[in-house]
């Protein structure tokens, strides 16, 4: 007991029955986490090419940068050659439809419409 527990706090007594306790493995959590990143990393690289590449243009140029904009957007085409981006287009079309899409007389710019 602790010294609380004379004042009516509540003690932490434990298992009456004594129990191994399970052996710690270091490795496997790195080893799962490190997985799930490269997955992660893989699947975006991949299905989400046009939005990194986005990204990407949006960068101030930089010694740095200025290397990487080619490649980045021949990947970005590539992945769109093949249809990865197949996905992503169909959303963005349905996007700009509804975006598009006017009731009664509105006209684009009047008030109460979306820019």
């Amino acid at each position: 007991m602790t010294t609380g527990a004379d004042q009516g706090e509540i003690a932490e007594v434990g298992s009456p029955v004594l129990v191994a306790a399970d052996p710690i493995d270091s490795v496997a959590p790195w080893r799962w986490m490190t997985t799930v990143i490269a997955v992660a990393t893989l699947f975006l690289g991949v299905f989400n090419a046009h939005a990194i590449a986005a990204w990407f243009d949006e960068l101030p140029p930089s010694p740095y940068t200025e290397p990487l904009r080619a490649p980045i957007a021949a990947w970005a085409a590539t992945t769109a050659r093949l249809g990865f981006d197949t996905p992503r287009a169909a959303v963005r079309t349905r996007w700009e439809k509804a975006q598009a899409a006017r009731f009664g007389s509105e006209q684009p710019g009047a008030d109460g419409s979306a820019q």
